[in-house]
């Protein structure tokens, strides 16, 4: 299985996210925070009647070979992409797991601020505290609204780079390197590493406990409209994804953009974490199309469809 990427603005010095401005809300519970609606623990929310969390489609079968289904889905793609990228799949009820160019490493732009959520969780469950008020209404917009002033603060919160390489060593996250001088959106990062930590997110076997990603997973289901694209193309109709998308031009790169999503969605009776990642897109625009579409076809592909 592949070893374990979310983004939306990206540098703390170069915004371009969308800022917002959501009121906090008192946290409580057994030194947990808990969620703000009824989300599911560690699966999707349905915008009508939730699903059972194993509930399984019999007409999804998933491919013989889930990674050549992959790369042949990736093919017309390839063929006609826009930068570079890579994309990683796992059906969290059956272990399948697909990547295409899994090894690669980019800068995660604002899918880090997923990482720093779930290392805030991690810290405070730790230390036997919930989250203070003013971390909670931090958390809220650094996930909701993609708020980089938020991201800061709570990446000083965690102990900077320092901090994130702790937990994420705890984690399992083996090729991510935060980033330095508090440059946070230029952590580079696997999409391997990325369906690890959607995994630390929303599985039951993750080190975080059911509340703290119960409050992880409400955050991730109420992204901001226009931030919706990406890992959600490939989520059935009616139910709602856990999100985290990045957009950055990188300066390094020559002002080409860095274009990333990271989720978990509910296709064909079966839940799902992917990552997409990429590098060198001409303009944000163009790395969405390609990213919504990437994901749309990934997830068909490991999923037999």
């Amino acid at each position: 299985m592949l070893a374990a990427v979310v983004a939306g603005a990206g540098l703390a010095a170069v915004v371009v996210g969308v800022d917002g401005d959501v009121a906090a809300s008192t946290v409580s519970g057994d030194a947990q925070p808990q969620a703000r609606s009824a989300a599911a623990t560690n699966t999707l929310t349905s915008t009508t009647t939730p699903k059972p969390t194993t509930s399984v489609d019999a007409t999804s079968v998933p491919a013989a070979d889930p990674t050549q289904a992959l790369a042949t889905a990736m093919g017309p793609l390839s063929a006609n992409k826009t930068g570079d990228f890579s994309v990683a799949v796992l059906n969290q009820d059956t272990g399948v797991t697909a990547g295409f160019n899994a090894a690669e490493t980019y800068d995660t732009a604002s899918i880090v601020k997923a990482d720093i959520l779930a290392v805030l969780l991690y810290q405070a469950q730790q230390q036997g505290t919930p989250l203070t008020d003013d971390e909670d209404a931090a958390a809220t917009k650094m996930i909701e609204a993609s708020d980089n002033d938020a991201a800061t603060t709570l990446w000083d919160d965690v102990g900077s780079a320092a901090g994130m390489a702790t937990a994420n060593t705890a984690f399992g996250l083996r090729n991510t390197v935060p980033g330095a001088d508090d440059y946070w959106g230029l952590t580079t990062t696997t999409v391997a590493d990325q369906l690890t930590l959607m995994n630390v997110l929303t599985s039951s076997k993750s080190l975080l406990r059911a509340s703290a990603r119960a409050y992880a997973a409400n955050l991730m289901h109420q992204i901001e409209p226009d931030q919706v694209w990406g890992v959600s193309a490939a989520a059935d109709a009616g139910t709602t994804p856990a999100l985290k998308n990045g957009w950055l031009p990188v300066d390094s790169d020559n002002d080409l953009w860095a274009i990333n999503s990271i989720g978990q969605v509910s296709h064909g009776g079966h839940t799902y974490v992917v990552a997409f990642l990429s590098s060198s897109q001409p303009d944000e625009q163009t790395g969405i199309d390609q990213a919504s579409a990437v994901c749309k076809a990934a997830v068909a592909a490991v999923a037999g469809r």
